[in-house]
C-alpha cells in the first residue's frame, strides 16, 4: 500500500464511485491484513504482558496507517455530496 494516498487517486483518473470503492478496498485490505496480524500475535506470544503489549503496537500503527485513507474517503464524499447538489 502506498504511504501517500492522496497521490495515487487523483480526481480526473476516474469516476468518484470507482475512487470510492477503491479506497474502501484499501481499507478492507489494511484491515484483513491486522486481523491476520494479530491473531498470529495471540497464536505464538505466550507471555500475556508481551502479547497485549505487540497487539498495542499493532493496533496503533493499523490507526495510522489507514487514518490517511479515511481523510481521503471522507474528501471524497463530500465533493460526491457537493456534486449531487450541483446537478
Amino acid at each position: 500500500m502506498p504511504d501517500r494516498p492522496y497521490q495515487n487517486y487523483r480526481m480526473y483518473s476516474a469516476s468518484l464511485d470507482a475512487m470510492m470503492r477503491e479506497v474502501l478496498h484499501t481499507l478492507g485490505d489494511i484491515d484483513f491484513a491486522v486481523e491476520v496480524e494479530l491473531e498470529n500475535v495471540e497464536a505464538s506470544a505466550r507471555d500475556p504482558k508481551l502479547r497485549e503489549h505487540i497487539k498495542s503496537k499493532i493496533k496503533a500503527a493499523h490507526g495510522e496507517r489507514r487514518q490517511p485513507y479515511v481523510d481521503l474517503l471522507e474528501t471524497l464524499r463530500r465533493q460526491q455530496h457537493r456534486q449531487s447538489f450541483a446537478a
